[in-house]
């Protein structure tokens, strides 16, 4: 039998981060991951967020020297695709003056592939003193009395420890096998395939310049994202499991297959090199995310952002603050639940917590917007570019233009004000729950309304 303070299973972003946590506090630990090296299984790139940064100083050891697909990035595009599938416009973004933190102002995503990222980070766990056994695949849980007590793999081999943290992804071995969750509900999951294309880095750099991802908008398929790395890119979409009414694959190469898509490819000179697709959960709130003598973090506890469902920054986030209330419970001589609770009351106040605490609100609008093509992508699609870029036609005169715009924008009232009032609404007053009182002040609006109604003319007047 293995003796061990800590077990982690998986080495991804949240398992080697919490094994270098686990062992700088001076905890015998060891972290197991089923391929050949960290990463191995990965079938994504991924963008990694300012507050990496922020809050890990071993990101600022990260280099291209490190991870050769390394890409930084200032821009997002975002584009908007009718029913009739054309490119009905396009919005290029940068980060604002709003940004608090500096180098959220540099880049928006430092995008990377997994098989090179997850490999560098699982090093900076080792190197820490965590002992990391790959090509071992973890298939069931050691329990006494209810209590989780080690790991046993394929071989039957048994490791013990007083506590296990599951960081084995969105199909949770740890999560079934310690009653903490036996599936994921059909809103709860979603699957996600997506092409990977080679381009030559100086078409990227000479075509794209500082982009570094992309959103297609439509109202043809599920919202499709695009990441550009060193030397090639993705092209993906997913939905929840219970939202998809054909093969996703019928939506995917619905995107690569536009006349404008088709255009980039040949600009950009890509190949595709893979078909890819992996599962990913996306939560309105985590839930179930620890018992006696087991926790959950990153993917397999639900922690991936309920707007967008980036995974990266809370997989490392709560693996770290997993092994941390891990250690004081050992400490203690005390794994229970109740005392493996601090991880939730830990994870709660941070940014994490932060997101969750709008995470119903954020869930709810995202999925009934981009995720809904033909109920809602149909009307927002010409609405937003309505507002966004009619006042550039310069066939009628611009006062004509703005009545015209005006006409075609209440003609969608009758679907866009239920949407409001349903999403869009809650979501502000959640947001602003505690400001509510100051916006909304009677006392400071009444006085307003008379001059407001006093600058609306009563009939038009010719300007001589």
């Amino acid at each position: 039998m293995n003796q061990y303070d800590l077990i982690i299973v998986g080495a991804g972003p949240a398992g080697s981060m919490a094994a270098k946590t686990a062992a700088e506090l001076g905890l015998k630990t060891i972290f197991f991951e089923r391929g050949r090296k960290p990463g191995e299984k990965n079938s994504s790139g991924c963008g990694l967020g300012p507050r990496l940064w922020r809050e890990f100083d071993i990101m600022k050891e990260l280099t291209p020297e490190k991870c050769p697909s390394m890409r930084a990035g200032t821009a997002a595009r975002n584009y908007f695709i009718n029913k009739e599938g054309e490119v009905a416009g396009y919005i290029m973004t940068r980060p604002t003056e709003s940004v608090s933190y500096k180098p959220a102002r540099d880049w928006i995503t430092m995008n990377v592939y997994r098989s090179e990222f997850d490999p560098w980070l699982a090093q900076h766990a080792v190197d820490a003193g965590a002992e990391l056994k790959s090509s071992t695949l973890i298939v069931d849980l050691l329990k006494e009395n209810g209590h989780v007590k080690g790991v046993v793999d394929e071989k039957g081999n048994k490791h013990e420890a007083p506590v296990v943290i599951g960081a084995d992804g969105v199909i949770s071995m740890v999560a079934k096998q310690s009653g903490l969750r036996t599936k994921w509900e059909l809103d709860q999951i979603t699957v996600v395939p997506q092409y990977d294309f080679y381009a030559p880095p100086d078409k990227i750099d000479d075509i794209m310049g500082d982009e570094t991802l992309a959103v297609w908008w439509s109202a043809q398929f599920p919202a499709s994202y695009q990441v550009f790395f060193h030397d090639g890119f993705h092209q993906g979409l997913g939905n929840w499991l219970n939202k998809w009414d054909k093969n996703p694959l019928f939506y995917l190469n619905r995107v690569i297959n536009l006349k404008y898509y088709k255009r980039l490819l040949k600009i950009l000179e890509a190949k595709p090199r893979e078909l890819q697709s992996h599962c990913l959960p996306w939560l309105k709130y985590p839930y179930n995310t620890h018992g006696n003598g087991v926790i959950l973090v990153g993917d397999a506890g639900g922690f991936p952002c309920p707007l967008e469902a980036e995974g990266i920054y809370p997989a490392m986030l709560t693996g770290s603050i997993a092994s941390k209330v891990a250690a004081d419970a050992i400490s203690s001589g005390d794994v229970s639940k109740k005392a493996l609770s601090k991880f939730d009351d830990a994870w709660k106040k941070t940014s994490i917590g932060e997101d969750f605490e709008a995470g119903e609100e954020l869930y709810e609008i995202w999925k009934a917007l981009p995720f809904s093509p033909e109920e809602t992508m149909t009307w927002f699609v010409p609405l937003f570019m309505e507002i966004m870029g009619g006042i550039y036609d310069w066939s009628e005169p611009h006062p004509k233009r703005v009545r015209q715009i005006a006409s075609k924008i209440k003609s969608y009232m009758p679907v866009a004000l239920p949407f409001i009032m349903k999403y869009v609404f809650p979501l502000v007053a959640k947001i602003f729950e505690n400001d509510l009182d100051k916006m909304m002040d009677g006392a400071k609006l009444a006085p307003m309304l008379p001059r407001l109604i006093e600058m609306i003319p009563k009939k038009r007047k010719r300007r001589k």
